[in-house]
């Protein structure tokens, strides 16, 4: 049961607005034809590789503190009078990128199913939704995703089931190469597992190896089941290229009352990968003036989302991936050396 637990958490945090609406998978994925559907096996193994790695980092630091762990994992930098440290930096932009696109994701969801020219309210309902999340706990999110998840996980795949009988099938959508696949599969696993990595880490303080290989498994499998069917959704819909929440169109198609449901569902996700977004600033922020940090995070989040939800997964989150790659990079030594050094105590001590 601990294991099912946290494996809903992680997923909960990595299946966000990009996700849910079908727009990252389609960046990413779809829209380079039949053959990505080649790279669901790479990127399980990345995803699974990513998760377990962090994990193991979070059994190492059992008291996990964002910056302080940061302050063992990288120096910090000096540029000209300002001194500070490049992984602080990274994680900072990340969280702010997935907080911002959340927010505008929220604003697009409204935005579909509800009339056009209310823009305003909408951003006004997003601003109001991110202030309560803003003083919500990550006990609090643990449950929700726990509740939340398992009905979104049943209602994409009934989605996207669902969408096999509209339109004309189609394997290409205009792209002739696939030389960037193999490139972003690996930033693809990176960027998720990345964001997510303060909770992933504070999740793996309690768990024994098994434990660790199977959450793995077990989310890794889940997110590229979602994928592969999500790819197969825009085969057999290629109109939905187009669309700013694919999936959500879809749901409008196959029945009034489900398209309701979904609509909920891509809200939940939403939420608790907004949730983790807003738990990770408010984590980086810690000891910190309290009100003026929210008041700047706010302004910043509010800003960035201006770029429109479309932008922000297209442009900013393969940025967030490299970010990712850096970091593991780091974690990976750390495990590593630790590890040496557990290993030559005892043998001394044997």
């Amino acid at each position: 049961m601990k294991v099912f637990k946290m494996s809903a958490i992680i997923i909960g945090a990595i299946i966000g607005a990009g996700f849910a609406s079908g727009k990252e998978i389609f960046e990413y994925f779809a829209k380079y034809g039949i053959c990505s559907l080649f790279f669901i096996i790479p990127l399980f193994v990345f995803i699974y590789f990513f998760i377990y790695t962090y994990l193991k980092f979070g059994e190492n630091n059992e008291n996990f503190d964002l910056k302080q762990s940061n302050k063992f994992l990288c120096k910090p930098v000096k540029f000209f009078n300002l001194k500070f440290n490049p992984l602080d930096v990274g994680l900072f932009l990340t969280f702010l990128i997935h907080t911002s696109a959340m927010f505008s994701g929220l604003i697009s969801l409204f935005a579909t199913y509800l009339p056009s020219g209310y823009t305003f309210v909408y951003f006004l309902i997003a601003l109001t939704v991110t202030i309560i999340l803003m003083k919500s706990s990550f006990e609090s999110y643990s449950i929700l995703s726990n509740i939340v998840v398992p009905l979104i996980i049943v209602c994409i795949m009934l989605n996207v089931v669902c969408s096999f009988n509209f339109g004309t099938f189609s394997t290409n959508f205009g792209i002739n190469t696939i030389l960037p696949l193999p490139i972003l599969t690996l930033v693809y696993a990176s960027q998720n597992t990345y964001f997510s990595s303060f909770v992933i880490i504070k999740l793996g303080s309690n768990l024994n190896k098994k434990q660790r290989h199977l959450i793995s498994l077990i989310v890794s499998a889940t997110i590229c089941l979602l994928i592969l069917l999500g790819i197969l959704c825009f085969m057999f819909n290629p109109s939905l290229v187009y669309s700013e929440m694919p999936f959500a169109e879809v749901a409008i198609k196959v029945n009034p009352i489900f398209s309701v449901i979904f609509a909920i569902i891509i809200f939940g996700s939403i939420i608790t990968t907004h949730a983790t977004c807003l738990t990770s600033l408010k984590e980086y922020f810690k000891g910190e003036k309290k009100y003026n940090n929210t008041f700047t995070m706010l302004i910043l989040v509010i800003v960035l989302s201006l770029f429109n939800f479309g932008k922000i997964v297209e442009y900013l989150y393969p940025l967030i991936g490299a970010f990712g790659l850096i970091y593991l990079y780091k974690i990976i030594t750390y495990n590593y050396k630790l590890n040496y050094l557990k290993k030559l105590i005892k043998n001394k001590t044997n």
